[in-house]
């Protein structure tokens, strides 16, 4: 039987929780198990090395990011010729593309390995993480149309299978790596045994899931790659601004600084990453869903899929936030020990940008499904755009703090404009909207945001939890306490109508609790 849009929307979304979940977890786990055999000086190269190869990857104009929207477009029509030339069109470009991404890093290597002051004595490893990198992302990115496949096809039951089953070698190999005293090239060298073993396998599920599927050079096509190009450079303006917005933080600490600041800095934005990838898992299915509908010409379901969508968002992201500013310092201190306090600050500094910025996540994904990235794309130029100007002013007169708070408010800038040419477009009033899905989740993640801050600020003064596992029972009762009067305020102020739990009771098992409430 055929599914809805509405429920391969759900389904997609629980698998994509559920791996997602598990990969919070197992970062939660490694990362001070990591530090505690790298130091912080070789976790902050390792940081580094992650934006440089980001950077890299601004090379290849976009085109990655039209493979889902393309293919599940040419899904829906049943065109497996089109869908063909995608993936070798896709493949032939990214393979070329791979070689010059090579060549160039081993180029460029000792000019950037210099501007951030790297201490000389850890120069030779840097240096072979960083060339190792590259080629490890340029393969990647060279079989990555087979893997787009997968989300095309909107299953993404089987990318969370595959994700989840690949991470028990990926633990064990970090840990043999480790233990056996090969440090931070052990790990890069673990990390490339790991990709090579989970492409092979998307390889082989993309032909079994599509058997129309053919790899043949030849069905190269130029108009495919224009097309490709067309919608794809619009979002690379954006993915420039994101990797600007997102990583280039560290950059600056390490250039105005020092390395052993980028550790601290990004222990703290690792929080704060997490907490916004756990609520975007709501839209994380939305885009190949969206791409259907508007290839069907269901303008009116995509408005509807996109305030439910952003309500259910903000439902979820509103008190996460929230509960992760008021529990910060405890979070660190569960996390990684005493002795991380400014990686606490950060993550408070952060957290309100970055949930400004989460909100825009539903009408990110329908404006690239309807061919309208360049509303994502001019509002990151505006974010990235404000977060250089702002880091370099307040990083100067503030220090390492200032980049925290420079990323904070650029977070903001960019959405005010994103949110006022989306609703243009699809002509539904921003005020309306507004007052519909913000203020009571504000009001109900705030009030107890106050109270968990003030015990767990008193709590530390008088000394009452000292241990990591008193600081994690503090931070359970925290969390039970935030949660109640949360969901109380918003059960009172009636937030999901009717029609809203009638959907979690049909597609989640635990909706059956409520069958408690009364929702008119």
């Amino acid at each position: 039987m055929n599914e809805s849009i509405s429920q391969k929307i759900i389904r997609n979304t629980i698998f994509n929780a559920i791996g997602r979940f598990w990969g919070i977890l197992v970062a939660l786990v490694l990362t001070p198990y990591i530090i505690g055999h790298i130091g912080i000086k070789m976790f902050g190269i390792w940081a580094i090395v992650g934006v440089l190869t980001g950077y890299f990857g601004l090379l290849d104009f976009g085109i990655e990011t039209s493979f889902v929207k393309y293919i599940s477009e040419f899904y829906t029509k049943r065109d497996y010729k089109k869908i063909n030339q995608v993936v070798n069109t896709g493949f032939i470009f990214y393979s070329i593309f791979a070689m010059v991404i090579i060549i160039s890093g081993f180029f460029v290597i000792s000019l950037l390995l210099n501007l951030f002051n790297i201490p000389q004595e850890l120069y030779g490893e840097a240096r072979f993480v960083f060339l190792l990198g590259i080629i490890v992302f340029a393969i990647s990115n060279a079989v990555s149309p087979f893997g787009a496949i997968q989300g095309g096809l909107q299953r993404m039951d089987i990318t969370n299978k595959i994700s989840i089953a690949i991470s028990i070698p990926m633990i064990i190999g970090t840990v043999f790596f480790l233990e056996s005293g090969y440090g931070l090239p052990g790990l890069m060298v673990n990390n490339a045994i790991i990709l090579v073993i989970s492409r092979i396998i998307n390889i082989i599920i993309a032909f079994k899931i599509l058997p129309g599927l053919r790899f043949n050079p030849f069905l190269f096509s130029k108009g495919m790659l224009k097309k490709l190009f067309g919608f794809g450079y619009k979002l690379q303006f954006a993915k420039i601004a994101d990797i600007i917005t997102f990583q280039t933080g560290r950059l600056l600490i390490a250039y105005f600084l020092n390395i052993g600041l980028v550790g601290f800095y990004q222990l703290g934005e690792a929080i704060t990453q997490k907490i916004r990838e756990v609520s975007l898992l709501l839209v994380s299915a939305i885009l190949p869903a969206a791409s259907e509908m508007d290839a069907k010409q269901e303008k009116e379901k995509l408005q509807e899929l996109y305030i439910k969508g952003s309500k259910y968002l903000i439902f979820v992201s509103f008190p996460l936030v929230f509960f992760v500013i008021a529990s910060a310092h405890l979070i660190m201190l569960i996390w990684m020990g005493p002795g991380y306090e400014k990686s606490a600050c950060v993550i408070q500094l952060l957290a309100i940008g970055y949930l400004v910025n989460l909100v825009c996540g539903v009408g990110v994904s329908l404006g690239a499904a309807v061919g309208k990235p360049q509303f994502q794309m001019k509002a990151a130029i505006i974010t990235a755009i404000s977060i250089i100007i702002l880091s370099i002013i307040l990083i100067i007169v503030i220090g390492f703090m200032g980049v925290a708070i420079a990323t904070s408010v650029s977070l903001i800038l960019g959405p005010i404009y994103f949110f006022i040419k989306l609703h243009s477009y699809l002509q539904l009033s921003l005020k309306n909207f507004v007052q519909e899905v913000v203020p009571v989740p504000l009001i109900a993640s705030i009030i107890p945001a106050v109270l968990i801050y003030g015990l767990n600020s008193g709590i530390t003064l008088v000394n009452l939890a000292s241990s990591r596992l008193e600081n994690l029972i503090v931070f359970a009762f925290g969390g039970i306490l935030f949660m109640g009067i949360y969901l109380t305020v918003m059960l009172r102020n009636k937030y999901l109508d009717k029609s809203d739990v009638g959907l979690l009771k049909r597609h989640f098992a635990f909706a059956k609790y409520l069958n408690l409430l009364k929702v008119e």
